[in-house]
């Protein structure tokens, strides 16, 4: 028998997307409003209030008033109450959340191309509340539940003493969540003391991804935010990076953090450069999948020493400073040999060129890439921009940026962040942690 074969045609079609472009304009109330649109399919629009205020902001006395804020972000206003704000968004069909970080608080939604002005109504209206006493009772009684869970979590904990320790307990170096201590402090007067400081239009930026520039001015400028009478403010002091030690005895595996300044948000070469970097060291951990960091120095560190049960790099920006380091769990008394081990991967990324180099950029240009094909994260990437300089880059325009970087970059990055007093942070057996002078003495680049 003599087999017949049909040659078929197939074509294929290649989904071409808009390009993303980001507007921005101040109304003439302060309010600053920035959109990204373009680039994505399917009917939905996200808009997020940014709030330029956080835990660095607050004193000794109004500790934790940021995150109290966040809890009270859907309830009681002058419009609504808080189970009509609640009901409004399930109504909807939206989704919203609040999160309060080191420097601002952001309110956003999610919701359906229709009900985007409503939503944005209803982010106005949040700007406004009563603060009922038993809603204040009830927020501040979920905080300290909150900030008990966040303080019982060992790497949460660790980065809030990797803060403390490098900008001595002032601005960044605040605590993030509500101090149980505190909570006392934290009334009805407080609490609306703060948001007269803070809800402000000129303390705030509107970001919409999805939506028109055009008509998301338009809309913003048909309702209130805030209190624009309002004469108060917040403390706003610069950080100012100081470095130092912090050793804690604890059982169990040892958690090392050896960290540095890093830089400000609104330095994009700089934030290019220290991006590249971190894909440069990566991470050690054993279930890292191929094209995740398994060719990155840590993941060769951590296989080739079995002391070491994983490490990662990490890059943290904040508008005036920035934190970049590297963070390791560790079995037994080798503390001082993993810190050892650590300063000469970032001596040696410190000289990446060639090959090695262009594969950390592409890898960091696709983890951004990757990262903002949500609306909500590009939200979040465009929104931080905004909050510390008037020039706001897309994604693509990000990862053009990283293109630029050069191996002469990298080793003016590492020199700069190296040529401080570096934070030593050890939570488990600190028997051999070393000096901070040891550990300045191997960052000889």
């Amino acid at each position: 028998m003599i087999g017949r074969f049909i040659a078929r045609n197939y074509t294929t079609s290649v989904f071409q997307e808009s390009k993303r472009v980001v507007e921005s304009s101040t109304l003439s109330n302060g309010l600053k409003v920035v959109s990204l649109v373009g680039g994505y399919t399917g009917p939905a629009v996200s808009l997020g209030l940014y709030i330029k205020t956080g835990s660095r902001n607050e004193t000794q006395e109004t500790a934790g008033l940021n995150q109290v804020l966040k809890g009270l972000a859907f309830e009681s206003n002058t419009n609504k109450l808080g189970l009509e704000v609640q009901r409004d968004i399930e109504v909807l069909g939206s989704t919203a959340f609040a999160q309060a970080s080191r420097d601002n608080l952001l309110i956003a939604t999610q919701s359906l191309p229709n009900y985007s002005l409503q939503m944005l109504k209803n982010l106005a209206n949040i700007t406004k509340p009563t603060l009922p006493y038993h809603e204040v009772r009830d927020a501040t009684e979920i905080i300290a539940q909150e900030s008990e869970a966040y303080n019982h979590d060992s790497y949460s904990s660790i980065f809030e003493s990797v803060h403390q320790t490098a900008f001595r307990g002032k601005t960044l170096g605040r605590p993030l969540v509500a101090p149980t201590c505190n909570l006392g402090n934290i009334t009805k007067d407080a609490v609306n003391n703060w948001v007269s400081a803070t809800y402000k239009p000129s303390n705030m930026i509107l970001v919409g991804v999805g939506l028109s520039h055009n008509e998301l001015i338009s809309e913003a400028e048909k309702v209130t935010f805030g209190n624009d009478d309002s004469t108060t403010s917040v403390s706003n002091e610069t950080a100012q990076y100081i470095g130092g030690e912090s050793l804690k005895y604890s059982t169990g595996n040892s958690k090392v953090v050896l960290a540095f300044e890093g830089t400000a948000q609104s330095n994009v070469k700089d934030v290019a450069a220290f991006s590249v970097l971190q894909s440069i060291l990566g991470n050690g951990c054993p279930k890292t999948a191929p094209g995740h960091g398994r060719t990155s120095r840590l993941f060769s560190l951590t296989k080739n020493n079995s002391n070491i049960v994983k490490s990662e790099a990490f890059n943290l920006t904040y508008g005036d400073s920035g934190l970049f380091g590297v963070i390791a769990e560790v079995e037994g008394a080798t503390v001082g040999k993993t810190v050892s081990l650590i300063t000469s991967e970032i001596v040696a990324a410190s000289k990446t060129a060639g090959q090695e180099l262009d594969r950390a950029k592409a890898i960091t240009k696709s983890n951004i890439l990757e990262q903002a094909e949500s609306r909500t994260s590009a939200l979040e990437f465009i929104g931080k921009q905004a909050l510390y300089t008037d020039k706001v880059l897309t994604p693509v325009e990000f990862a053009e940026e990283i293109s630029k970087v050069t191996s002469e970059d990298i080793k003016r990055v590492a020199k700069k962040m190296t040529s401080k007093k570096p934070t030593l942070v050890v939570v488990g057996d600190v028997s051999d942690a070393p000096t901070i002078e040891s550990v300045q003495s191997q960052l000889k680049l």
